[in-house]
């Protein structure tokens, strides 16, 4: 009977590691504030956190979080709090002693050493088996997809590349030269000397650099001015990134339409 009495008297103290809430009441004057004390406790009580007020009427109620690490007694100080009245003054209350009572999480009577050693605990699977989850998921992909396709349907097809058409005037080369856009006009005469050669060789990717055009040449169109080509693509490419003069750049334009002449009429003719 004693010990089932002791027993229920103690089941309602704290184990080691357990949160305890020590309490300090405060009974605040009219218009006053209450502000807590910054308290570092010693020994095998360690704080929490910060400490938390309840106000019930005119009293407020300073709780610290702590935890004891060692069974027993703990006799602890806690630190007076700051009360700030209405006219400015400021007065510090004096510390106050509390005493903890931490039981051993334990079996009593029983040398730790003795303990037997708890298994080890295996792990807990857990089965997700609500669908909500993927429903959000879908929904959101939904909702960034629908404006993307919408906004991609409303650019319509592609537009068609430009080709000139046949027999449509001339570029104004000498006009563009005129106006100092010299790296202009080498650039259109070399794009156009490419233009026709390729026109002419079936099977020849566009992107095909000028020295292994010039070689197929050679090896496919025996007949064509191979030399020629060679040198005037060359003095146009340079002509791209150089300041030649207009006189050089506008002789060079005129080589170049000369050969396309020169290319297609020799194409008609092993026809």
């Amino acid at each position: 009977m004693i010990t089932a009495l002791l027993l229920l008297l103690q089941a309602g103290l704290p184990t080691v590691g357990d949160t305890i809430w020590i309490e300090r009441t405060v009974t605040l004057p009219a218009g006053a504030d209450v502000r807590p004390a910054d308290w570092t406790p010693e020994g095998d009580v360690s704080l929490l956190g910060r400490p938390v007020l309840r106000r019930v009427g005119g009293e407020v109620i300073v709780a610290y979080p702590a935890v004891a690490w060692r069974p027993g007694s703990h006799t602890v100080v806690i630190p007076g709090p700051v009360i700030v009245r209405a006219d400015g003054r400021i007065d510090s209350l004096p510390p106050e002693s509390r005493t903890l009572q931490v039981l051993s999480v334990l079996p009593v009577g029983t040398a730790p050493e003795r303990l037997a050693v708890q298994p080890e605990a295996g792990i807990v699977s857990q089965r997700i088996t609500e669908p909500w989850p993927l429903v959000v998921f879908l929904l959101i992909a939904t909702l960034i997809f629908l404006p993307v396709r919408w906004r991609w349907l409303r650019r319509g097809p592609p537009m068609p590349a430009w080709v000139p058409a046949a027999g449509s005037t001339a570029l104004p080369l000498a006009e563009w030269s005129e106006a100092g856009e010299n790296r202009a006009v080498a650039a259109i005469a070399h794009r156009e000397l490419r233009r026709a050669l390729l026109g002419q060789l079936p099977g020849v990717p566009a992107g095909v650099v000028d020295s292994r055009l010039v070689r197929i040449v050679e090896e496919q169109r025996p007949r064509w001015p191979a030399d020629e080509v060679a040198t005037v693509l060359r003095a146009l490419e340079l002509a791209q990134f150089s300041d030649g003069g207009q006189g050089e750049l506008l002789v060079l334009a005129a080589r170049a339409a000369e050969l396309q002449v020169r290319i297609a009429a020799t194409s008609e003719s092993a026809k």
